[in-house]
């Protein structure tokens, strides 16, 4: 390319809330504009560069590696990489900017640049560097020592004086100034455009950034805004008519173009970090030690199918040079051992295999040398799992290991990884938080000047994640529609359209980690993390994963954490540990359950999705469970292949593949591309594609941008196809099952769905264990504390409010409870999925009612004015039950809890209210609180009255009272709380009501037509009926329905909603607590209501909240 110019000084939007253009949206105008070469210089980070370069690749645009800096005194100043050295100089330079700044205020300590100039180039930076400010200011003495000393450290060859002439006032002086020092110092001068954006509207929206950077509006920031709308990548004639007293400095341009033959894609000097091994063994030798040692212990003794898969597993570590890789994580997994065994939640004596303190997921798990070491729990020798996905002769990127841990164990885990090899040697992979719609809104909103309580008021309401759906989420609101083209508003939908997923902010991974022999801050840079003790690189998962980097995932996976806890319960309770690894994994009882949809609480199997799907499949066995765990993922069901999967499998539905060809690879699913080994086993078999070559393929579907790329592979397909006897029109078909929707490895499905096996089986035989541990864990959060203590009460576990004597600060097992109810769920007798139970009321009873129907306009007064509710009164046998913790109290933080059980053990239990309060000191709210959620009901019956006396009571911290004054003379008489006031109190406290649910309340106000989820049972396909029950689920997936769960006294009702039903009630079900007009609709097994008219609820405010997902 012979352009006459080169851009050495860009931002993107890397340069977060400063840059208001993409890298592509910068490469792309830099290829129109025919620049030879465009550096990306974002401000104080590298976290686009891997990007920018990846990027440019593609549309051969050369890259130099920069960064804009910022120094100890305010003052910026522009750097490229020349080479590798000064590329791992520049790492260095911006990660202790952020050690001795800050990880807000990055700073660098101008003093020790000398040390870090080689394979540098120096630009002297923008109007704020150094030696422009000087210059302007008339200080030239000053200006003169500066770049003596920068000549000094980088030597006069790296050094260029920057001029930048965007037509702003003072440009023209300050640039002959600076031409004139250059001059009497020898030193050559470079132009560059200090570009913030690709065009020059985009001059907007980078206004409006910094007035958020700011946290003001842009009638706020006019001195901190650019002048001007000359920002932009300007074309090189645009460039030499700005330069014409000084041409030579757009050709240095090119000088420094050409020297800066740095690229960041290949010449990182990553090597994959060693392991220092005992004497005798080499790397390789000692991991194939420590694999045959495990492999006896395991098999009892090594067969030639062992030895087989071992010496080709061997064969390939030694290949790649992976040994170290392997015997790190077998360090890490030993680490995490001895956290298990400090916790107390095991033993040295007790072998790794028998208690693992964490598990494998992903494509590793395929690895009899990840078995056989500790990484995963699966052995991939009796699933028959195909290697090839994870590791192959010619693998396109380094192998990704995913770790599952408890999150006692992970959190302790990291901060020992980071102690062992050093900040500088092992950090947190980065995640760069881009803006969806509600950021955007709230920011421009602000940035714009627009009213507060409109701009919340819009944020809460719309429902589309991207932000360029804005104007059409307006349109569809009431009281928005007229603003799609008013004034400012009109600017808020354009600049939100722009913004949408610009980074944001540099965050933490969940748990990604790079370790590396060498310094990693030589090849990325590393700062601070928001959590203390950690450190986070520049760099997101993509980055990392195309830079070649080991990338090791620690990933806290709450279902560990509740596995966790139910198996020490069980051994407390039984005084035996349960061995999971030996339990029946084809016990028919367990799969029965699963069977009636009965999932809440079971990793992986509790989605709504995943309850209407495992009725349909049934599984029988761990084969079914990975099938059951991989069907339900959005890459699968993009082309119907759940349905079609189902119907197949259950039905017998003819079917054939549409190539002989695809039977290697599709046979065992049934022709449907269930798992990601499967694209490219397609790939290899119908089109000949290489294993790496197929491996490409499939990730080039989940890349942004990827239209060219996807045509590329189509041709490739089409022709290899052809060569191997596939007719075009067949190796189309074919190729269109590929997408780029997510779906799991299939050794991921065996993991998962073996861990979805074990929770099954802990719910199954040991539901209350299983309940008070999911109650303390909340593993996935999929379902509210009601929705959880409703399925409790199904499995006869009776759950019971907080008691000032007997809680602790988590939920416990209370023995020799006793239930408020006779438990409705005996186990092996279901009436259907999710239901059971006695009815409270019964069809001919509400028929008698005098609660009136239900009618369109909406509700009636439905609140009870019943009698009070008998507190203290229970039936029944005593039963061990599941006994609230204080945390269940709003309010009641750690500290609080905590100092009432230290309290009550040192001074024995609470005599009555006063004893408690003037005891543990604690705050009136939360005192109140407690009382409401009945923690008081065993001292102090009466709750109303208790309330009246902790007002009474109460002193405010620090007020000084000589003696405790007695109140009984001021108790007043005040009538009992109803039934209904206090399951409001429950639900406005704790989130849940214990001893019963909202829906039985109201049942005898709904109208003998609203029929609960038990009388669904009864109703055939295609009736129109009426139902009602609290959301505990929203959801809108990839398709166009969005689809809602009910939850009454007796069981769940799901919801679809079809788009012109959402579009008339997309404000109704907001609400807590639906009455929904439908269809019923029987599938498969499944039922639904197809939504027709749904009317929302008022006057409920404290209900619990549903969970929403996209």
């Amino acid at each position: 390319m012979n352009s006459s110019y080169a851009e050495l000084h860009c931002h993107s939007n890397y340069s977060f809330q400063e840059g208001a253009s993409s890298v592509e949206d910068l490469l792309f105008r830099a290829k129109e504009l025919g620049y030879r070469a465009l550096a990306l210089t974002d401000h104080d980070n590298l976290c686009g560069a891997m990007h920018f370069a990846q990027v440019a690749q593609t549309l051969e645009v050369q890259t130099i590696t920069g960064a804009e800096i910022t120094l100890d005194d305010g003052s910026h100043l522009t750097l490229l990489a020349e080479t590798q050295q000064g590329y791992s100089n520049l790492c260095n330079i911006i990660s202790y900017s952020y050690i001795s700044g800050g990880r807000r205020n990055p700073a660098f300590d101008i003093k020790h640049l000398s040390e870090m100039a080689q394979g540098l180039i120096l630009l002297t930076g923008c109007r704020q560097g150094r030696l422009p400010s000087l210059v302007t200011e008339g200080r030239h003495r000053e200006a003169e020592d500066l770049l003596r000393q920068y000549l000094d450290w980088f030597g006069t060859a790296n050094v260029f004086v920057e001029l930048q002439h965007n037509l702003v006032q003072g440009d023209t002086p300050r640039i002959r100034r600076l031409v004139d020092l250059a001059n009497r110092y020898g030193v050559s001068p470079v132009a560059t455009n200090n570009v913030h954006y690709h065009i020059p509207e985009r001059h907007r929206l980078q206004d409006a950034l910094v007035a958020i950077s700011h946290n003001q509006s842009l009638e706020e920031t006019h001195r901190q805004r650019r002048p001007n709308r000359h920002f932009h990548l300007k074309s090189p004639e645009e460039m030499a008519e700005l330069f014409l007293e000084c041409p030579q400095a757009v050709k240095n341009t090119l000088r420094i173009a050409d020297r800066c033959g740095f690229d960041i894609t290949r010449d990182m000097g990553y090597r994959f970090p060693d392991y220092p091994v005992p004497e005798g063994f080499t790397p390789q030798s000692f991991l194939e030690h420590l694999c045959l040692q495990a492999a006896e212990r395991r098999y009892g003794s090594i067969t030639d199918r062992v030895q087989n898969r071992l010496d080709e597993e061997l064969r390939l570590i030694n290949r790649h040079n992976l040994s170290g890789f392997f015997l790190i994580y077998y360090e890490i997994i030993q680490m995490a051992r001895e956290i298990m065994i400090e916790l107390g939640l095991s033993d040295v004596e007790i072998p790794l295999e028998e208690r693992p303190p964490g598990r494998g997921r992903g494509s590793s798990v395929s690895m009899l040398v990840g078995y056989l070491i500790g990484l995963s729990h699966i052995d991939p020798l009796e699933y028959n799992l195909s290697l090839e996905r994870f590791l192959s002769d010619d693998m396109g990127s380094v192998p990704d290991i995913d770790l599952d841990f408890p999150r006692n164990i992970r959190e302790e885990l990291i901060k020992r990884v980071h102690v062992k090899w050093g900040w500088d040697h092992a950090a947190l992979s980065g995640m760069i938080s881009t803006y969806k719609m509600k950021g955007a809104i709230r920011d421009l909103g602000k940035a714009l000047g627009l009213p507060k309580q409109d701009v919340d008021k819009l944020a809460k309401r719309v429902d589309a994640h991207s932000a360029r759906e804005l104007k059409l989420e307006m349109q569809e609101l009431p009281e928005f529609r007229d603003k799609t083209d008013a004034p400012v508003w009109r600017d808020l939908i354009d600049l939100a359209d722009q913004l949408d997923g610009f980074p944001k902010y540099l965050a933490q991974h969940p748990g990604g980690m790079i370790i590396s022999s060498s310094p990693l801050t030589d090849m990325v840079p590393v700062q601070q993390s928001a959590i203390d003790d950690r450190y986070i690189c520049h760099w997101d998962k993509d980055s990392i994963d195309q830079a070649g980097f080991v990338k090791i995932d620690f990933l806290a996976l709450g279902a560990l954490s509740q596995m966790q806890e139910c198996l020490q319960l069980i051994e407390e309770r039984d005084g035996h540990y349960i061995d999971l690894s030996r339990i029946d994994f084809d016990d028919q009882a367990v799969y029965g359950m699963m069977h009636q949809a009965d999932t809440i609480g079971i990793f992986q199997v509790e989605s709504a999705a995943q309850m209407q799907t495992v009725p349909r499949i049934r599984p029988i066995n761990l084969t079914d469970m990975a099938y059951e765990v991989g069907a339900v993922r959005p890459g699968v069901g993009v082309n119907d292949g759940v349905t079609q999967f189902i119907q197949r499998r259950t039905q017998g539905i003819p079917w054939d593949y549409d190539h002989p060809l695809e039977q290697r690879a599709l046979e065992r699913t049934l022709g449907i591309i269930l798992f990601q080994d499967q694209v490219n086993h397609v790939a290899r078999d119908v089109a000949g594609f290489t294993p790496l070559e197929a491996d490409q393929l499939r990730r080039a579907f989940g890349r942004k941008h990827n239209q060219s790329l996807i045509a590329f592979y189509w041709e490739k397909f089409r022709q290899g196809a052809g060569e191997l006897g596939v007719p075009g029109d067949v190796a189309e078909k074919i190729f269109k099952k590929f997408n780029g929707q997510y779906m799991f490895p299939e050794s991921h499905a065996f993991a998962f769905g073996a861990t979805a096996y074990h929770m099954a089986w802990l719910k199954y035989y040991h539901p209350l264990e299983f309940f008070v541990a999911i109650f303390n864990q909340q593993p996935m959060g999929f379902y509210n504390t009601e929705t959880l203590k409703e399925d409790a009460r199904r499995h006869g576990i009776t759950v019971i409010n907080p008691n000032i004597n007997l809680s602790m600060e988590k939920c416990t097992i209370m023995s020799g409870g006793r239930p408020p109810f006779n438990p409705p769920f005996v186990r092996g007798e279901r009436r259907g999925p999710l239901m059971g139970g006695t009815r409270e009321t019964s069809r001919n009873e509400r028929g008698n009612s005098n609660s009136p129907p239900f009618v369109k306009e909406g509700w009636v007064d439905f609140r009870p004015s019943a009698s009070p509710l008998p507190q203290g009164e229970v039936v029944g046998g005593e039963v061990d039950a599941l006994l609230l913790g204080f945390l269940y109290v709003r309010g009641v933080g750690e500290a609080a809890a905590s100092s009432i059980v230290q309290t009550r053990d040192s001074g024995g239990p609470f005599s009555d209210l006063g004893d408690a309060m003037e005891r543990t000191g604690l705050q009136r709210e939360a005192l109140e609180n407690l009382v409401a959620a009945g923690a008081f009901d065993s001292l102090t019956p009466d709750r109303r009255n208790a309330l009246w006396e902790v007002g009474l009571r109460y002193r405010p911290h620090g007020y000084q009272q000589a003696l405790p004054l007695p109140v009984e003379q001021d108790m007043a008489e005040l009538p009992k709380q109803t039934e209904w006031e206090i399951m409001m109190d429950e639900y406005r406290t704790m989130r849940l009501h214990p001893k019963g649910h909202l829906m039985t309340m109201l049942r005898p106000y709904l109208g003998q037509d609203v029929l609960s989820s038990q009388d669904l049972l009864e109703r055939a396909d295609g009736e129109v009926v009426t139902v009602a029950g609290m959301v505990i689920r929203r959801q809108r997936p990839l398709s166009k329905a969005v689809f809602l769960t009910l939850e009454d006294e007796f069981g769940h009702i799901p919801i679809v909603v079809w788009p012109q039903a959402f579009k008339r009630h997309r404000m109704d079900i907001k609400e807590p607590v639906l009455i929904i007009r439908g269809q019923v609709s029987r599938r498969e097994g499944t039922m639904n209501i197809i939504a027709q008219h749904i009317r929302g609820t008022e006057g409920l405010p404290h209900m619990p909240k549903a969970r929403s997902w996209q």
